[in-house]
């Protein structure tokens, strides 16, 4: 071990560190939400979440380009055309769900030999030459009914929207770190963020409402929309319990705060990423944990900030019949009932009596468990979360 991971395993190196790494993102991101929130005060634009009317605007976009909204049923069936790098995380997710509400094509960053490695403005170009070539060339042999994204300002130009725009095809992105990185960083001519792009798709698909009003006061139409799991895959297995506790992710920020916390309380943590004792885990095996979990713990937090947003665990776990106890936030009383599909804690220690609890009373925890399967089939299936906007469904409970 070199010195700078002995410094990092130091209890009061690292929480003197954490503490500045959190003031200085906290009064980024505020700084941000406050400048457009000036913004949209001067404007007269409006910050509140209207699913109908976000609908609306949609529908009246595309009405310029002569496209109707929702597609008109025919023949064959939907085709999407799906387009990101992708991360691991979307293969077990997305594309299998797509399946399920018609034809999918994807355009994967991976499959077209373009490298990360060369650097974002080198990709940005890459993907700027052969996606508008790729999507032409599919939307003539089957008629492509939407693209949906999963590409900020990093990998594509506002100029490459437009030209699929010109084709008759709706355009759709989903961005989930916007809440820290809406501008990003300076890549070339343009900024990685989204608010390089926004204005261009159109509808932006964003996890957390407090972004809403930053992609309307650049003109752009967003809707909240939170992540989803694939249920077929993420799923209950007929598994003994191992653990009490475990904690899926990597180590940084209040996470190995919390945990030594826990620890010290005298509750047994088990941790599975990188940087923890467990190490990395494959997809297949973060499933086996989750079931095999008496509790799974979730942190909402954005990087090392207090500023959180909705994570794809907030879906995973409960998809799998798990019980999931995470940090507070608002946006969760949006997507769960808290106490009946879900748990969440409000501090260290909320977190460890609410785990306490838990583990006295199992037969509660077996109707929580059963709950939370029950939502993410019912309401947050990633096929779901693709069919509001295909058929503009308006619930304003997602």
């Amino acid at each position: 071990m070199n010195w700078k991971q002995q410094l990092k395993k130091n209890r009061i190196f690292y929480y003197l560190l954490h503490k500045i790494r959190n003031a200085l993102q906290n009064r980024f991101i505020q700084k941000e939400q406050t400048f457009y929130e000036r913004i949209a005060n001067e404007n007269g634009i409006s910050g509140s979440v209207n699913i109908s009317e976000t609908f609306a605007q949609l529908k009246a976009r595309l009405a310029q380009r002569g496209i109707v909204w929702p597609p008109v049923k025919s023949q064959r069936p939907i085709h999407i055309l799906y387009a990101s790098l992708p991360g691991n995380w979307e293969l077990h997710n997305i594309p299998p769900e797509l399946l399920k509400l018609g034809k999918v094509t994807c355009f994967f960053l991976k499959d077209h030999d373009i490298s990360l490695d060369d650097g974002w403005p080198s990709v940005r170009k890459r993907v700027d030459d052969l996606l508008p070539q790729f999507i032409s060339k599919t939307h003539s042999e089957s008629p492509i009914d939407m693209m949906l994204s999963y590409l900020s300002g990093a990998q594509i130009s506002y100029e490459t929207i437009e030209k699929i725009n010109e084709m008759g095809i709706p355009t759709f992105s989903f961005h989930l770190d916007d809440r820290r990185f809406f501008h990003g960083y300076k890549y070339g001519d343009q900024w990685s963020g989204p608010a390089a792009v926004c204005n261009a798709y159109d509808l932006n698909l964003t996890n957390s409402r407090a972004s809403l009003i930053k992609y309307r006061c650049e003109g752009a139409n967003a809707l909240f929309w939170p992540e989803g799991a694939n249920p077929d895959y993420f799923k209950p297995l007929e598994i003994p319990f191992e653990y009490d506790v475990t904690f899926c992710g990597q180590r940084y920020g209040q996470r190995p705060m919390l945990i030594g916390y826990l620890r010290r309380q005298g509750i047994k943590v088990d941790c599975f990423g990188k940087d923890w004792e467990h190490g990395y885990q494959s997809d297949e095996s973060l499933v086996r944990i989750f079931n095999s979990s008496r509790i799974n713990l979730g942190f909402g937090y954005v990087t090392e900030s207090s500023d959180q947003c909705l994570k794809g665990r907030d879906f995973e776990v409960p998809s799998c019949g798990a019980l999931y106890l995470t940090s507070n936030n608002d946006d969760l009383e949006q997507v769960y009932l808290i106490g009946t599909e879900i748990e969440t804690y409000t501090s260290f220690a909320d977190c460890a009596d609410k785990i306490k609890a838990l583990l006295a009373n199992p037969e509660w925890c077996d109707t929580i468990r059963k709950n939370a399967r029950k939502a993410v089939i019912e309401r947050h299936s990633w096929a779901l979360r693709v069919r509001q906007l295909l058929e503009c469904s308006s619930r304003e409970r997602i």
